[in-house]
């Protein structure tokens, strides 16, 4: 549930893909695409249910030891390659529905063939979704002047080159063009009467989140080799700046890893972290960290002196309070102080925001 809104996650993951046949199958960086959008959905502790359309059996297979329900099967009627993304969403909504026995308020789709988005791509659509009452948000990538639709040329059954529009003509500089976008297939998040009474993907009001680094939505096998360079690519710099964080301490952005109780949350009696609040000031240093292009990692002892599972509870608190970051990770040992000599305070931390 996000802002007491519950939430339906539709992995649409048909078996009949022509150019790469049972494309959701195909493993990249040591796990199939349906693998890797199942766990990156066990992540999202605001999700309510997520299920998987299909028609094909060894999908349902796939998904299932991934965390995803299949509580359906996608009709034929529905499978063909030339139908869009709204009757399907509809389909798995009311058999979800049926099957559940309730109602949804946002549907997100995930669709298997993005594996380089990562759950803040996702958490950031629903939480303008919801904050900015759209009707539905998608993430989206700048596309490069040089694609512009208005450098855009067609040639005709003669073979014939000419402009696609017209109005490229007058186009004489890059300063001349306005930015333009296009859809990069990470997340999609809408409302239940966005996809149910307009029957739209795209609502009438509708807004985006743009994501400036590389996004992929698979197609071919070069999409394939290219998207598992990506992910081990990363793979290995995350690794090197968990293991390694002082290396590379003389580039522009760092590593910083923070306490949640006392920094991020006050502090309360017997550690009962649910009564926590924000320490709002605090935050927002650690956000303008995060929007400068450094890493944060929270990193929390909640629970390694009691056993107490804490995890859900601190996962939606960093949600609702809208704390930026990039790894939540607990285990932490409990101790009366810390020596470290990579200590800063988090006004010294302002310095690099």
């Amino acid at each position: 549930m996000y802002a007491q809104k519950t939430v339906l996650v539709v992995v649409p993951a048909r078996g009949g893909s022509k150019g790469i046949p049972l494309k959701n199958l195909r493993e990249i960086a040591g796990a199939s695409l349906i693998k890797h959008t199942g766990q990156l959905v066990r992540t999202l502790e605001w999700v309510d249910r997520a299920v998987v359309s299909t028609d094909h059996e060894a999908i349902v297979q796939a998904a299932e030891s991934a965390g995803l329900a299949a509580p359906f099967r996608r009709p034929a009627e529905l499978s063909g390659d030339r139908i869009g993304d709204i009757p399907v969403l509809q389909h798995a909504l009311h058999a979800t529905e049926k099957a559940d026995g309730c109602k949804y308020d946002i549907i997100v789709m995930l669709q298997p063939t993005s594996p380089l988005r990562r759950a803040e791509h996702v958490t950031a659509t629903v939480r303008k979704l919801v904050e900015e009452n759209f009707d539905a948000v998608w993430t989206v990538s700048p596309t490069d002047l040089k694609y512009h639709p208005l450098k855009q040329l067609v040639l005709n059954d003669q073979g014939k080159l000419d402009l696609w529009d017209q109005r490229g003509s007058k186009i004489i500089a890059r300063q001349q063009l306005d930015a333009v976008y296009h859809r990069n297939g990470a997340a999609y998040a809408l409302t239940r009467s966005c996809l149910l009474e307009q029957s739209a993907l795209l609502g009438t009001n509708s807004g985006a989140v743009v994501i400036d680094e590389p996004m992929l939505s698979i197609d071919t096998e070069a999409d394939l080799a290219l998207a598992e360079s990506l992910l081990l690519a990363d793979a290995k710099k995350n690794a090197t700046l968990a293991l390694s964080p002082q290396e590379g301490a003389e580039n522009k952005y760092r590593t910083f890893v923070v306490d949640i109780d006392g920094v991020l949350a006050t502090l309360v009696p017997d550690n009962d972290y649910s009564r926590c609040q924000p320490i709002s000031e605090n935050i927002n240093i650690i956000n303008n960290l995060y929007a400068a292009g450094h890493r944060i990692i929270l990193f929390t002892a909640r629970g390694s002196a009691t056993g107490i599972d804490w995890q859900a509870t601190t996962r939606n608190q960093m949600i609702q309070w809208g704390v930026h970051h990039h790894i939540l990770q607990f285990g932490k040992p409990a101790a009366d102080f810390y020596i470290d000599d990579r200590f800063i305070t988090i006004e010294e931390a302002l310095q690099h925001c």
